[in-house]
């Protein structure tokens, strides 16, 4: 059994970070670290070799309502993505009524080792 997931009209604020939902207007910033080699390995993904790519997931990413845009505060740039995926436990006999999601991000290169 899946968890209904709808994070549109959902933000959330640190001092240095927004986590918001994505815009079509967020293609760039995504293509601009996903593209990157390493940065999709990291999180199990092929890194992006096209805009287009990017433009497919954006598009996924505003449909689903499950993934948010990690932004950077001062600037507004999206420099990441944190979403709530639906989960292999689900699928599992002995944990199926548990209705789990589990959690994965990615950051920019550029931000990586900040503290």
């Amino acid at each position: 059994m899946d968890i209904k997931i709808d994070i549109s009209n959902t933000t959330l604020t640190t001092d240095r970070l927004i986590l918001r939902p994505w815009c079509v207007t967020d293609l760039d910033d995504l293509y601009e670290y996903a593209s990157v080699p390493g940065v999709g390995e990291m999180a199990g993904w092929k890194h992006h070799e096209s805009k287009e790519a990017s433009a497919q997931i954006l598009k996924r990413f505003i449909e689903k309502k499950e993934v948010f845009a990690v932004t950077d505060r001062e600037t507004g740039k999206a420099i990441g993505s944190l979403g709530l995926h639906y989960s292999w436990a689900n699928d599992d006999e002995q944990f199926a009524s548990l209705r789990q999601r589990e959690i994965g991000y990615v950051l920019s290169k550029a931000y990586w080792g900040r503290d």
